[in-house]
């Protein structure tokens, strides 16, 4: 099926929308709207580092997925190489669909009469690779706070949770709407009565420096979080000092009840 995705026409619309948005990536949803014809839907990076990052604006996910069937994840590299990132690996797996990764290049050699030198597509596909919990490097949106949290609970207790797109938009603590409070009971996460001992796999949201919770950590017992903070790798950390003074919420999923 994935080879049989492919044509001239969708590597095409591929070339013209990373040079488009060069030097930034690029990024959008592949389609399948009806009978295998396959399109490219762009989304807009809404990433703080589009040049480095990609981050799918949430809107025009939802947007893209009221087309038809989404059957992979598509984006630019910029002035490297069509290989996959660490987060790359990391997003596939998390998305459970392949990924098409394209490069263009700014083309400085005046003997090739082109303003760009574009790569072929580069697919990687999920594998069952997980990576380690501590040690990540910092990628919204496929390493963070979050997702942390959430492969720490699949990985020692089976307990599903939701990439939930509402946690990936970026600086959504700088708005309105508490995004972590507000979606918790969704992801079949319980509010616990204040002082209730904590226990291995409890969340704790945390509002660290702004006007509403910011960040969650995993407690993994012996006084300890598992947490991963905006640009700095994930890490343990001992559970006093500001983080419990920060915290707002102790949660427990439904299932470790």
């Amino acid at each position: 099926m994935i080879k049989d995705m492919m044509n001239p026409e969708l590597y095409r619309s591929m070339q013209l929308a990373a040079i488009a948005d060069y030097p930034n990536e690029a990024c959008g949803l592949l389609v399948n709207k009806q009978g295998k014809k396959y399109e490219l839907v762009l989304c807009r990076n809404v990433a703080d580092d589009p040049v480095n990052f990609f981050v799918m604006d949430v809107d025009d996910q939802i947007a893209a997925e009221m087309q038809g069937e989404v059957v992979g994840v598509w984006h630019s590299h910029t002035d490297g190489t069509n290989k996959a990132s660490e987060a790359d690996v990391a997003g596939c797996e998390s998305s459970e669909l392949p990924w098409y990764i394209i490069n263009v290049t700014k083309n400085f050699n005046p003997d090739v009469d082109s303003d760009y030198i574009i790569s072929d597509v580069n697919v990687i596909v999920p594998c069952g690779i997980e990576t380690p919990l501590e040690g990540r490097t910092y990628a919204f949106g496929v390493f963070d706070c979050w997702t942390l949290c959430r492969d720490y609970l699949k990985r020692e207790f089976g307990v599903n949770m939701d990439l939930c797109a509402h946690l990936h938009v970026p600086n959504w603590w700088d708005g309105d709407k508490d995004i972590l409070s507000d979606n918790f009971e969704s992801q079949g996460l319980v509010k616990m009565p204040h002082g209730t001992e904590p226990k291995k796999g409890d969340l704790f949201f945390m509002k660290i420096g702004a006007k509403m919770p910011d960040h969650c950590a995993v407690y993994v017992g012996d006084n300890l979080i598992l947490h991963h903070q905006t640009n700095r790798l994930s890490s343990k950390a001992i559970y006093g000092g500001m983080y419990r003074k920060c915290t707002v919420h102790h949660l427990r999923h439904r299932d470790l009840l």
